[in-house]
């Protein structure tokens, strides 16, 4: 294995994670068991890299990032100083993560595309190839309740404060968590209030055609659709909560 460690400048070392060790200390490294980096990939100072990570050929960490476990940083990507990449995160060929950037577990970001510094990209969502995602973006979570953001987490494009989303149900129509009972043309409301703390609770949840479609894998279902206004959104995740939807249609592809 062969990588680059600062010193006053990049400086190649060559060798095993355990004969590198010395190195590694010096700097406060930490590399976790079994952590995969590939040659000529540059880790800077104080860096954290979690166990059965993966780092690709020329990738860079920034001082003091921090890979998380079963991470995969692509080859020639590059993690910005104090950024986080969460367990099982991927990060695409040349992608670029800003510094303090917050990626989160299981968040998929394509090749070449660029996240910019302080960003926060919550768990489970995908960023396309060459996707651009601007400085302070949802830091502090002042973007959840965006139609870009609500298209980066679940997949559905919503345009006037207006989106279709689908739901995967019995074939009676009924849900299969609650046997709540929908209907076609059907609508129903509940007066709730916004909380992105809250991911499961109370109200419908709804999410993209391709997710409810993979829901339904080998069990006898029907899959819906209904009409969701942004302002009845109480929380977003790689789905929706919503306290109201209206419009309900059965979906025959």
């Amino acid at each position: 294995m062969q990588i680059y460690l600062w010193d006053d400048s990049w400086e190649l070392f060559e060798g095993t994670l355990e004969e590198l060790k010395p190195e590694l200390n010096k700097r406060n490294i930490v590399i976790g068991n079994s952590a995969k980096i590939d040659d000529f990939a540059k880790i800077g100072n104080s860096a954290e890299i979690g166990y059965y990570a993966e780092i690709g050929y020329y990738a860079k960490i920034g001082n003091y990032a921090k890979i998380g476990n079963y991470a995969k940083i692509g080859n020639s990507a590059k993690i910005g100083n104090s950024a986080k990449i969460g367990n099982r995160a991927e990060i695409g060929d040349s992608a670029k993560i800003g510094r303090y950037a917050e990626i989160g577990y299981y968040a998929e970001i394509g090749n070449s595309a660029k996240i910019g510094y302080s960003a926060k990209i919550d768990y489970s969502a995908k960023i396309g190839d060459s996707a651009k995602i601007g400085n302070n973006f949802n830091k502090n979570n002042k973007d959840i309740f965006t139609q870009e953001y609500i298209y980066y987490m679940v997949g559905v494009l919503m345009q006037n404060g207006v989106g279709n989303f689908y739901k995967c149900v019995k074939p009676n129509l009924t849900a299969f968590h609650n046997n709540y009972q929908y209907k076609v043309d059907g609508s129903d409301d509940i007066n709730l209030e916004r909380n992105q703390d809250i991911e499961c609770g109370e109200g419908w949840h709804w999410t993209s055609y391709d997710k409810a479609v993979g829901f339904a894998s080998g069990k006898p279902h029907k899959i819906i659709s209904a009409e969701i206004k942004l302002e009845d959104i109480l929380s977003v995740y790689n789905k929706v909560r919503v306290k109201k939807y209206s419009n309900v249609k059965v979906v025959e592809l």
